[in-house]
């Protein structure tokens, strides 16, 4: 069976823009979906394309980030925001909105991993969550 995994976007934006020092950990993290497909499927919350492509225009201009987007959704899959979701996350104790709609949002896909540099924003998370190195080192030592 495959992990699914529902990518923050501050990973993403570690990739995208090369941030380091969490570029290394993000992007190993983020091609584990290409090179291990048969056990791995990525997703990343619909709402988050909109921010990344807001962010990625302020530092790339339009026509790169359109790029750098069709590139990432080559690899994964856009999570919809759905009605539920969304009522999910205004009755969630999560204090920040945005990981309160990815937590509800990989709940209802029945998602098993959030990847996020932020695990502390994640404390209330019903699912695992894991930063980018942890999330590797546990599919290397599982495959």
């Amino acid at each position: 069976m495959k992990k699914r995994v529902l990518y923050d976007t501050n990973v993403v934006l570690d990739v995208l823009l090369q941030r380091h020092p969490h570029y290394h950990a993000s992007v190993l993290a983020l091609d584990v979906v290409e090179k291990q497909s048969a056990i791995v499927e990525g997703y990343i919350a619909g709402h988050a394309v909109t921010t990344l492509d807001y962010l990625l225009r302020k530092q790339v201009g339009k026509a790169q980030s359109k790029i750098a987007l069709t590139k990432l959704l080559e690899k994964i899959q856009v999570a919809p925001v759905t009605d539920t979701a969304i009522r999910q996350a205004l009755q969630s104790s999560f204090s920040d909105f945005e990981d309160a709609v990815c937590h509800a949002i990989a709940l209802e896909m029945g998602l098993s991993v959030i990847v996020t540099r932020n695990i502390g924003d994640f404390a209330l998370s019903m699912i695992t969550v894991e930063l980018p190195e942890v999330f590797c080192a546990n599919i290397n030592s599982t495959h």
